[in-house]
């Protein structure tokens, strides 16, 4: 489908919802996708269709190069992680405007990131990069407790805590059982976590929301609310902090989700991206502030609209997520209940009768998830917690519980976390 003389933007994988939204910004639509999770909904929307691995910076940049000679594009985005990085080497390699492959590489690779902070004087946070037991042993005496981490990842996998010199010798032990040869070891952050939603335009960056989050000590989140509840003076640094993490990154224009542990000594960054927020964080920034995100991004790069900025809360909202004891699902009770109920937005259950409930050792491994509105934070916190304890998903014991899986039986593209090498270097079938 094309429109002639509209603007053209290349989108890199995603749902068919954005291209409702590119298209409602007013462009026509080349969108890059993996044949294997096409949904076919979504060829009505398009100019032009291109099934390839959408996940390979190289061979995306290559086929929007001649994409773009036969008819120039405007820009190239993708509103997804795993397609950020071919995004940017597209922009980068055909010079047009955007996020450029230096930022993505940089926010995707979690030591770089800190030692970028530290180069430019924003903050401090010990960071090395370790093989084993020694090498964990030597951090924690220096710095005291850690946090080791994937180079490369996302969704809590592979994250664990070292609380002290007594636990370094079991938390190397499980590293290597978990296949998790390379890892970054930094120093603990004490403090509850919030992440901050943001927009850049050309430079100027607004701060859409700040999100309280609620996490496991596997370190994978199970509540999400706003407002966040932060006082005004903490609001101030944290989004001092962000604001100038985002310029020495190089983020210009478009969403960022930036994650922020407030610490007895101030503000502390976790990591950042730059796109929207994943765990349907946007859905409640468009609840409770009124706010597209991915509308906003789409119009922002069509020239259709001035910079924004979010009004007072309308109220609170609430995610909170579904877990279930380890096994073989029997039953799943208590969905349609929830699902009426006036304060819910979205129920969301991704386990059946027969599906395997692992341990919580990443975000994909929890249930399904419930978003609720509320007349304020607390009270959307508080039914989200009490709906969510209704739907019921009962497990029988699976016949071998307890070793931790590797993380080849975990991550869906393990190879992208096991070493040092950053995700171009990998591909995925």
């Amino acid at each position: 489908m094309t429109h002639g003389s509209a603007p053209r933007i290349a989108v890199i994988g995603g749902q068919v919802a954005a291209l409702h939204k590119a298209r409602q910004a007013g462009y026509d639509i080349v969108w890059v996708h993996g044949p294997h999770e096409l949904d076919r909904s979504g060829l009505e929307l398009v100019a032009e269709a291109h099934l390839t691995d959408y996940r390979d910076p190289q061979a995306v940049a290559d086929l929007l190069a001649a994409v773009h000679r036969h008819r120039p594009l405007a820009r190239v985005v993708s509103m997804i992680e795993d397609g950020l990085e071919s995004a940017a080497a597209a922009t980068t390699a055909l010079g047009l405007p955007g996020t450029g492959l230096d930022t993505v590489r940089v926010l995707q690779d979690k030591l770089a990131f800190r030692e970028l902070l530290a180069d430019r004087g924003i903050e401090g946070v010990a960071a090395r990069l370790g093989h084993d037991e020694a090498d964990l042993r030597a951090f924690v005496a220096e710095f005291g407790p850690a946090v080791i981490k994937p180079r490369y990842g996302s969704g809590s996998l592979g994250v664990r805590l070292v609380p002290g010199p007594d636990a370094v010798a079991d938390v190397a032990a499980w590293a290597a059982e978990f296949g998790l040869h390379t890892f970054v070891m930094e120093q603990y952050l004490r403090g509850p976590e919030f992440s901050v939603e943001a927009f850049s335009f050309a430079g100027e960056h607004v701060v859409v929301a700040h999100t309280a989050k609620e996490k496991l000590e596997s370190f994978v989140e199970v509540g999400h609310v706003q407002p966040a509840g932060l006082d005004a003076d903490t609001t101030s640094r944290i989004e001092s902090l962000v604001s100038r993490m985002l310029d020495a990154v190089g983020v210009q224009d478009g969403p960022s989700h930036t994650e922020v542990i407030v610490t007895a000594d101030g503000p502390r960054l976790v990591e950042s991206h730059n796109r929207r927020g994943g765990d349907r964080i946007a859905d409640l920034v468009h609840e409770v502030y009124g706010i597209d995100i991915d509308a906003l991004a789409f119009l922002w790069y069509a020239g259709r609209t001035a910079p924004v900025t979010p009004g007072p809360a309308r109220g609170g909202g609430a995610i909170r997520f579904l877990t279930a004891p380890p096994g073989v699902v029997e039953s799943v009770t208590g969905t349609d209940e929830v699902r009426a109920d006036p304060q819910v937005v979205a129920v969301q259950v991704s386990v059946a009768p027969g599906d395997t409930v692992a341990p919580i050792a990443w975000s994909y491994d929890r249930s399904g998830l419930l978003i609720v509105r509320g007349a304020s934070a607390g009270e959307a916190r508080a039914r989200a917690r009490e709906l969510a304890a209704r739907i019921t998903i009962e497990t029988r014991p699976d016949a071998e519980p307890g070793a931790p899986r590797p993380i080849a039986a975990v991550a869906p593209r393990p190879e992208r976390l096991l070493g040092t090498t950053p995700p171009s270097a990998h591909r995925r079938s």
